[in-house]
């Protein structure tokens, strides 16, 4: 049995790698010159710039997967002070509480709305629709203050996105689950946890890890490992018998299962003859444009800041939804008598700001990192990367994508990619993991 993986990023390569070690015969068609999809890391002078996903969020069964690779010892895990989070909050960053311990003593939420967080236990009340938005999900069940000051900055760095056009039953599944199950939001998550121990299912913690020369060595690993055949575009997809024939701009190849992980708009163009109709909603799916700026200062020009990153409500009206402190959280992204901030200008809240010039975008980005965290001195470097389409939208009309993948199923067809279960990489392993543990050799 031979199967094709469309799309070299890291479900695709995850993917192909699972399947290698069950003995399936695969191989990955990737159409750019280089794998890795949204996982791009540049090196230049001794800096190490993430252009992607910065860090991992990895349990216990991600790192299983690492060590398989035999790549453990190039990991790097985050230093202890990238648990501060920061909010704008009046032109000035203030420390998100991090967790119960310190929730009464920080002053970042009125009183109110602690008393909200308190009661959602005991809330009673219903959507105001069937398909309810993220930040209506939110509101419901606390208040504006923390749709402003918490959802929406978090759903701008997570998503690049707008909580008002998310579907919570898409993008935050198990929030929406648990209201459904158990009333409230907080009591799902104790009950969720309570059933894990009851299971003496082992406890999944989080650490925040990228690698000694960037996240791009994760996706060396898994490229060494699998048949990879790069500048290969797939334009077409066609079913016949028992197989599939793929047809590429190079050659024309058989399958007997194809998996494709590529992105909606790369996908929407090669099946559109097979699957018109999922070809034309993939094409609708909305991913805004994002550019990543890394900025360079000298430490001895600014205050160093401490803490993973900061975010910006869109009520503080800033050019940017936020930065990461990327050598706070991992020293060697830069030299040591420097600091590397990555900041990140577009998403759908700011999407006309990718417009822009380069020159335009950089001296923006200067002015904001002067404004609201001192950083008054010039730059040393700075350097943009941009993304035309940056992360899928889980927005209504993706449920519905999803129903009809379902109800036009093709057998031996499947889809694996981060428009559908996930837009994180841990996300996408995730799946890949769950794709190929059902697949019958």
């Amino acid at each position: 049995m031979r199967i094709g993986i469309i799309g070299g990023g890291i479900s695709g390569l995850t993917t192909a790698f699972l399947l290698k070690e069950k003995g399936f015969d695969c191989v990955v068609l990737e159409a750019a010159q280089t794998s890795g999809g949204c996982i791009q890391t540049d090196t230049i002078e001794n800096r190490i710039y993430e252009n992607g996903p910065n860090s991992l969020l990895l349990t216990e069964s991600h790192l299983d997967l690492i060590n398989r690779l035999g790549i453990t010892n190039e990991l790097l895990e985050a230093e202890g002070v990238n648990k501060d989070r920061f909010i704008l909050r009046n032109g000035k960053y203030r420390i998100l509480p991090s967790g119960p311990q310190n929730f009464f003593s920080n002053s970042f939420f009125s009183w109110s709305s602690k008393f909200k967080i308190m009661t959602e236990f005991w809330r009673k009340n219903k959507p105001s629709s069937e398909i309810e938005s993220l930040y209506d999900f939110i509101n419901r069940r606390f208040n504006d203050e923390i749709c402003d000051y918490a959802l929406d900055p978090f759903v701008s760095g997570i998503y690049a996105g707008d909580a008002k056009k998310l579907a919570v039953k898409a993008a935050f599944p198990a929030l929406y689950e648990a209201e459904k199950e158990y009333g409230s939001i907080i009591k799902g998550m104790i009950k969720s946890s309570k059933k894990n121990k009851e299971k003496g299912a082992p406890t999944q913690r989080k650490k925040a890890f990228s690698f000694k020369k960037g996240l791009s060595t994760f996706i060396d690993g898994l490229s060494s490992k699998v048949e990879v055949k790069l500048n290969t575009k797939v334009v077409d997809i066609k079913k016949e018998g028992d197989q599939f024939k793929i047809i590429t701009d190079k050659d024309t190849l058989l399958f007997d299962k194809v998996i494709v992980t590529s992105s909606a708009h790369t996908t929407a163009q090669f099946i559109k003859n097979l699957l018109p109709s999922i070809s034309k909603q993939l094409n609708n799916l909305y991913a805004p444009p994002m550019c990543i700026v890394h900025s360079v200062y000298k430490k001895d020009d600014i205050e160093r800041p401490i803490g993973f990153g900061g975010l910006n409500p869109l009520l503080e009206k800033t050019f940017t939804s936020g930065s990461i402190w990327s050598s706070c959280i991992f020293p060697n992204r830069a030299g040591a008598d420097e600091v590397l901030v990555t900041s990140f200008v577009g998403g759908v809240q700011r999407a006309k700001n990718t417009l822009l010039s380069e020159d335009e975008i950089k001296s923006n980005v200067k002015l904001e990192l002067a404004k609201t965290l001192d950083f008054n001195e010039e730059p040393v470097f700075q350097k943009i990367y941009k993304w035309e389409k940056a992360i899928p939208q889980y927005s209504a009309e993706i449920l519905k994508l999803w129903d009809d993948l379902e109800t036009n199923a093709i057998p031996n067809l499947y889809f694996n990619a981060n428009w559908k279960g996930g837009i994180s990489v841990p996300n996408c392993i995730d799946n890949s993991i769950k794709l190929v543990d059902s697949l019958d050799k």
